[in-house]
């Protein structure tokens, strides 16, 4: 088992954000959450990797493990090239620098021709790519994603999705998304969030094989299952 977060609850003030929430990833799966906005999904991504804390609870991860973390927005810094942005992340961890890994992640991403690139040079889509590459570059044992794709167009969006399931194939990853769609195609597994304060009402697998038909009847049926756990 790669993760447990076991009985998580938060507050914020006298607000209750996350109620006793437990789930677990296996290592290699890539696991979605899901649910309506506001409800909690990016603040366990936020105790997971240790930027907040939960009032209770247990996290249940690998000390000497790495954890990369995306974003909802990009976070590059204006003022550096793609390179250096990514460069730039993996130093702010005290990791050891490996240059030819840096080079080769954003390769990975599909950037190559791209590194000295400024971020206003690129596109939304190319942003999220040094994005995610900035968190790949430390090697993460896990990888968290918060809603990396939405603020893209629907077709940039879908082919991010197709992309990304080549990029961190093998990898274990935690996605937060409140699109049912997003999450079908994606995951190996979805954790239902209730409104706040979360709970997990449920768990789905996703046995359909990938890459996965948008389209098929199968695909269909998982999505009215999904809209009925989320009333």
């Amino acid at each position: 088992m790669a993760l447990k977060v076991l009985n998580v609850s938060k507050y914020y003030g006298t607000l209750k954000v996350l109620d006793g929430v437990t789930f677990s990833v296996d290592e290699g799966e890539f696991l979605c959450i899901i649910g309506e906005s506001g409800c909690g999904k990016t603040t366990i991504l936020k105790i997971i990797a240790g930027i907040e804390k939960a009032d209770s609870g247990e996290i249940v991860f690998d000390s000497g493990g790495r954890i990369g973390f995306v974003f909802q927005d990009d976070r590059l810094l204006p003022w550096k090239t793609v390179y250096e942005n990514v460069m730039f992340a993996v130093k702010a961890t005290g990791f050891e620098v490996n240059t030819p890994a840096v080079r080769e992640t954003i390769e990975l991403v599909g950037l190559s021709g791209f590194e000295g690139y400024y971020p206003k040079q690129l596109s939304g889509g190319m942003r999220q790519k040094a994005g995610i590459a900035r968190a790949l570059a430390v090697q993460p044992d896990l990888l968290l994603m918060d809603e990396p794709f939405a603020s893209l167009d629907a077709r940039t969006r879908e082919r991010m999705q197709e992309e990304l399931l080549k990029i961190v194939k093998g990898k274990t990853v935690v996605f937060v998304t409140h699109s049912i769609d997003e999450a079908l195609f994606l995951a190996d597994r979805i954790v239902v969030f209730s409104p706040r304060p979360a709970r997990v009402v449920r768990t789905v697998e996703v046995d359909l094989p990938k890459p996965r038909d948008r389209t098929s009847q199968d695909f269909a049926e998982l999505r009215v299952e999904l809209y009925r756990s989320l009333e």
